[in-house]
């Protein structure tokens, strides 16, 4: 067995290579030399003295392999000499390498860009220790009444912690107000996720519990870039809402969980003897981590008692056990992260694959016709010597050069890619900031170019080694065999197959996009413009601060030049969390416990009409609905169907958990405002003068260009709230747009891969009719010397490849079939069996090849018989 050291010295010896063989011939040449003179002393002329030494010492190259043999080093001097002659024989060909290069590169750097994603965002373990150990309690939104339960109760888990993500606050007191990102936790925050600070100190036990101390800590980022680096900033006091906190503490660089937008950790105050919000406040994360030796199955076990128990409990309301436990897993973090993104990033890694096992076939079938062009360079080699061993070693080694180039190349199309993935996914993909070639990408690149290279080139080394050099030394033409036509003609249909499967799914992904596109939103998004209105709540506490605040931006907004309505909302359509409240609808609810789920928007009067939200019964909101008027609403179609079916719904009554009946005074259009794909959930509108609430939206419809009504909204906001900032301008098209964000990126990145399938299937199966034309152009010349027309000359070429695409087609749609039912729930109102696409794919990629196979056909017809057979 060969040691490290005895390795490094024979690559050292390699690298010495040409000074050694000086020596080496040096010491031959004096062997020689003395040997010459010894056969003149005995009276040999000169010649004939030089000519015995030579025969006497034997061959020289022998001599100076066995002398690479005792250094241990003949192997990789054979390897050297291989390379050299792979780079030669690769720039004979600039036509063929580079179609090669290229093929491949795409496939590689494809592959390798997916990779990166799916390796950051799925694979990698989490940046924090034992990540294994570190769980999602009971998945979804809780209130704090549970997280305590948990956390008092638990035999499982050594550390509890729950957050609320996504809060939005305002900064000021350190230059201009700002609207940041927030995380409301709880005192064990970051012990339970076993992080330190970079300066400072993070909460303690008990710091959570109200009266306590008003403290936050704050990302590096933010740091950094408001504070510039300031180790000063540890104890001094900053405004976050208009309520003073003390900074305690700089988290290390990177750390943002629970999202990459985080800035701040406010902590999550605790208060029991406020049941209503101890209990009933819900959206509260729970993380944890296990016991040593405790399985998650063990910890779900445990949840599931305590969740007994916190049922009983519970003063607010009491739901039915079977539906409150329903649900309840003990999941790895990373794993709860991530499941939302999963099903995507596999497909696009499971697709780009296919196009990487396609490049290779291609190449294959690239390097099988081109073979025939070697056959006799080859048998002049196998004739003077060369084992089959020997050439498809030679030949393997050619082929891992064409490899090792093309993924070269790939890479640096692999940074690119990356940043067009970052770019093309949806934002909220989890650790989508993470993405980046590593080292890890770029093993895998390695990897994989190492196996393409192998993959592609041991079938057609083995087969071009297998050569029969009398023909060759005869002067004849080699045919290509039978088992190598019948290699290529397989290649092709594996290429046609597999552009079929990506077709097919490209196919349904592109026309369920199409249907979303067909959904109505319930509003009409042209020209309308939001921003969200960020006053600080310790400023604007009361409601009659909020509804002062709001009147008198509407007030002076709606006399803005080119402003043609305004309006508020405490929440946009698509926005990323969800206002819903458990609501009592008279004469339908029949247990307090089992109350129904609306999502409840506040708005002012002119809101629909801003919107272009169709009211369908009654009236909207109007100077009547102020705020000593009797408490009133609206209601959604949805909410209409199926809580007052067969009943009059203007006057009906709903009420919510704080006491007070509102009477229902009209009905609007149903509004997606969760996402374009799932059903329309019951809403409920109330006026903003009856029920004010802050932060909220202002939203504008202008005359003169979004750009024009973002002006006027900033300036009226900054006229009447310098404090408040804004935040999240934007036309409602956009926020359209980016609910597409997922679909979008799945239909674009099939697609690219389909048509990236489409002209390799069509590269493949024109090289193979091609070289198929060249090689029976004696055939054709008889044909056409006897009476043969033309036409079917051309017909007898296309349907050769006629019969390798249907092939193809047939194991594609199969394949096809396979994938569809993978992609099932990426589609939208469109079957995994969806006819026009199973029809309609594989009848573009039968197109495409016989296209492909159009140009050769009609090549064949141009072969002038008599010049043919007089060169044959």
């Amino acid at each position: 067995m060969i040691t490290p050291l005895q390795l490094l010295r024979r690559a050292r010896a390699l690298l010495h290579g040409r000074r050694l063989d000086r020596e080496m011939d040096e010491e031959i040449a004096f062997h020689l030399e003395q040997e010459t003179r010894e056969r003149e002393r005995l009276g040999a002329s000169t010649d004939r003295a030089r000519r015995d030494a030579r025969i006497a010492f034997g061959a020289v190259e022998r001599v100076r392999e066995e002398g690479r043999d005792a250094r241990g080093v003949r192997a990789l001097y054979d390897l050297r000499g291989d390379l050299r002659y792979a780079l030669r024989i690769l720039r004979r060909a600039p036509v063929f390498t580079v179609v090669a290069v290229v093929t491949l590169a795409l496939g590689i750097g494809a592959n390798t860009a997916i990779f990166s994603v799916v390796y950051s965002v799925l694979l990698r373990p989490l940046p924090y220790p034992d990540t294994p150990s570190l769980v999602s309690v009971w998945d979804g939104g809780h209130s704090r009444a549970e997280f305590a339960g948990v956390r008092d109760q638990t035999r499982t888990l050594q550390s509890v912690a729950a957050y609320m993500p996504g809060i939005g606050v305002s900064l000021s007191g350190a230059g201009d107000p700002v609207r940041l990102t927030s995380a409301l936790v709880t005192a064990d925050f970051f012990n339970v996720l076993r992080v330190q600070p970079a300066l400072g100190r993070f909460f303690r036990p008990g710091e959570d519990v109200v009266g306590n101390g008003s403290l936050v800590v704050i990302s590096h980022a933010l740091w950094r870039d408001r504070f510039a680096s300031d180790s000063a900033v540890i104890g001094r006091s900053i405004e976050i809402d208009g309520v003073s906190r003390t900074v305690i503490g700089i988290a290390r660089p990177g750390f943002s969980y629970p999202s990459s937008e985080t800035r701040l950790w406010i902590p999550l105050e605790l208060e029991p003897r406020k049941a209503g919000e101890f209990w009933g406040a819900y959206g509260h994360q729970i993380i944890g981590r296990l016991r040593p030796g405790v399985t998650r199955e063990q910890a779900r076990d445990d949840v599931l008692r305590i969740a007994t128990q916190l049922q009983r409990d519970n003063p607010v309301w009491r739901p039915a056990l079977p539906d409150y436990l329903q649900g309840i897993e003990v999941s790895g973090l990373q794993q709860q992260l991530v499941r939302g993104s999963q099903r995507l990033l596999y497909i696009l890694l499971g697709a780009v694959g296919l196009v990487l096992l396609m490049a290779c076939a291609n190449v294959a079938n690239l390097l099988v016709v081109r073979g025939a062009a070697r056959d006799r360079e080859l048998s002049i080699r196998t004739a003077l010597g060369a084992g089959s061993a020997r050439l498809t070693r030679q030949l393997l080694v050619e082929h891992l050069v064409l490899a090792g180039i093309g993924g070269a190349v790939g890479v640096l199309l692999a940074i690119v890619g990356v940043r067009v993935l970052v770019d093309l996914l949806p934002a909220n993909t989890p650790r989508l900031s993470e993405v980046s070639l590593d080292a890890a990408a770029l093993v895998f690149a390695l990897l994989v170019t190492v196996t393409t290279g192998i993959i592609f080139g041991i079938g057609p080394a083995r087969r071009l080694a297998k050569v029969a050099p009398a023909a060759a030394l005869a002067g004849t033409r080699v045919s290509q065999g039978r088992t190598r036509r019948r290699m290529a003609s397989g290649l092709v249909s594996l290429q046609i197959a597999i552009g079929v499967v990506l077709a097919v799914g490209a196919g349904l992904l592109v026309r369920s996009f199409v249907r979303i596109l067909d959904v109505d939103p319930g509003f009409a998004a042209a020209q309308v413009v939001s921003a969200q209105v960020n006053a600080p709540r310790a400023r604007y506490a009361s409601a009659e601060q909020q509804r002062a605040l709001g009147s008198q931006i509407l007030e002076r907004l709606s006399r803005a030049p080119g402003i043609a309505s305004a309006a508020i909302t405490t929440q946009l359509p698509f926005d990323q969390t969800n206002h819903l409240l458990a609501t009592y609808v008279e004469g339908w609810t029949a247990d307090p416990n089992k109350l129904d789920v609306f999502e409840i928007r506040k708005v002012s009067r002119d809101f629909f009409r801003t919107m272009g939200i169709p009211l369908r019964r009654g009236r909207t909101f109007d100077e009547s609905d102020g705020p000593t008027a009797p408490r009133v609403a609206i209601v959604s179609e949805t909410a209409m169907r199926r809580f007052w079916s067969g009943r009059e719904v203007i006057g009906g009554q709903v009420r919510f958990p704080w006491p007070g009946w509102l009477s229902v005074v009209g009905v609007v259009a149903d509004v997606r405002n969760n996402d374009l794909t799932g059903e329309a959930t019951p809403a409920i509108y109330v006026p903003f003068d009856q029920d004010p609430e802050s932060p909220f939206a202002v939203i504008a419809q202008g005359n003169g260009g979004a750009a024009a009504t973002s002006a006027a909204i900033r300036s009226t906001v900054g006229d009447v709230a310098p404090d408040a900032p804004l935040s999240s301008e934007r036309t409602l098209a956009a926020l359209v747009s980016d609910s597409l964000s997922s679909p979008r990126a799945a239909a674009l990145l099939l697609v690219s891969f389909g048509a990236l399938a489409l002209i390799l299937g069509s590269v493949g199966t024109y090289g193979l009719v091609a070289y198929g034309v060249e090689s029976r152009r004696r055939e054709f010349a008889v044909r056409l010397a006897i009476g043969a027309r033309r036409s079917s000359v051309m017909s007898l070429v296309i349907r050769e490849g006629a019969r390798l695409a249907l092939i193809g087609i047939v194991v594609g749609v199969a394949g096809a079939l396979a994938l569809s039912r993978a992609i099932r729930g990426l589609l939208f109102e469109i079957a995994p069996t969806d006819p026009l696409t199973l029809v309609g794919a594989p009848l573009l990629l039968a197109v495409t090849a016989l296209a492909a196979c159009a140009i050769p056909a009609w090549r064949a017809t141009r072969i002038d018989p008599n010049a043919s057979l007089r060169r044959e």
